[in-house]
């Protein structure tokens, strides 16, 4: 196998109850009954993309800037991306490859105008397709409260991203 991305999702939904002295305990939700999880691998035609279109360029990162004021903030120019993974970083965008101080805000994930994902600080989200089919350049992020409320006096956040064809 040529160049890949290795990838692994785990969910584990949990819920809380009380016992009949008022101690409670985190258990594996009674609806679903176990763990979730998956994982696979990318194909990757190079790693030789610009900074600003794939998220890392020789070993450094580059990130995106999420403001606070639309929604038309594309993660990457790539046209046929096989892989994308966009991370809240929890920092305000200071510089491509710098963070700045910490912002408790989320990043709202979009494609065209409909919300995919609200991505609280730490939390990412990975979109996978062989065929290269997919065009980032309607894949859009915007910082938003964590709520997902748009307000634009909240600052703009530093997502970090992998976009790889």
């Amino acid at each position: 196998m040529g160049d890949s991305v290795r990838y692994a999702i785990s969910v584990n939904p949990l819920e809380e109850i009380t016992d009949e002295n008022a101690n409670t305990y985190t258990v594996i939700s009674g609806e679903v009954g176990r763990n979730l999880g998956g994982s696979g691998v990318a194909a990757v035609t190079d790693y030789s993309g610009a900074a600003d279109v794939q998220g890392y360029k020789d070993n450094a990162v580059n990130y995106r800037e999420a403001i606070d004021s639309t929604d038309a903030t594309d993660i990457s120019s790539e046209a046929s991306a096989t892989f994308v993974f966009i991370k809240n970083t929890g920092f305000t965008y200071s510089s491509a490859t710098v963070l700045g101080v910490a912002l408790t805000a989320s990043v709202k994930v979009m494609i065209a105008t409909t919300t995919i994902s609200i991505l609280d600080a730490g939390e990412s989200i990975v979109l996978k397709d062989d065929n290269a089919g997919i065009a980032c350049t309607g894949i859009h992020v915007r910082a938003v409260t964590t709520a997902g409320a748009n307000d634009t006096n909240l600052g703009h956040l530093a997502v970090e991203f992998l976009v790889v064809d």
